[in-house]
């Protein structure tokens, strides 16, 4: 509200906007497969489990990827930290994902259902960390988009 409406011609999704996909997608690829590569053995990190365990990872990461991305998509240029409590629908909507997704990994019956394998908290934690570069990586990406513009901008004379 705080912009000018754009005009009929302009594009519902511009480069700016289609730049910010593909970096966030591009993050969240990366995060996701090291997550199944730090699980698996031969890969370019090695690790030692199995297959579910990997998948489980590697699943765990991407959902909480695309939780902290919800706190990007709020602005495509203010920080995510920026009226980080003002909806509490969204907190609402992230904790019952959360809660969903610790069921689906944690409850045996669901792990059947699903092909998951329980985690251990140290496992949580690290993906928890892997899925905050997207939440790193979009604030970094608005960081330096802010800076550009204000260097744009004419200043006072």
């Amino acid at each position: 509200m705080q912009r000018p409406p754009r005009r009929l011609s302009d594009r519902i999704i511009d480069r700016a906007m289609w730049v910010g996909i593909l970096w966030v997608g591009l993050v969240m690829a990366a995060v996701t497969l090291l997550a199944l590569d730090l699980r698996l053995p031969g890969g370019l990190i090695e690790g030692s489990g199995e297959i579910d365990e990997a998948r489980t990872l590697a699943f765990t990461t991407l959902v909480l990827a695309q939780l902290f991305n919800c706190f990007n998509a709020r602005s495509d240029r203010r920080s995510a930290f920026r009226g980080l409590f003002a909806n509490r629908w969204l907190w609402g909507a992230i904790a019952l994902s959360l809660l969903l997704q610790v069921a689906v990994v944690q409850l045996a019956f669901l792990n059947e259902a699903f092909g998951t394998a329980p985690l251990a908290p140290a496992d949580w934690l690290l993906c928890a960390a892997l899925a905050s570069a997207v939440l790193w990586a979009a604030e970094a990406k608005k960081l330096v988009g802010r800076r550009v513009r204000r260097r744009r901008s004419p200043g006072p004379s």
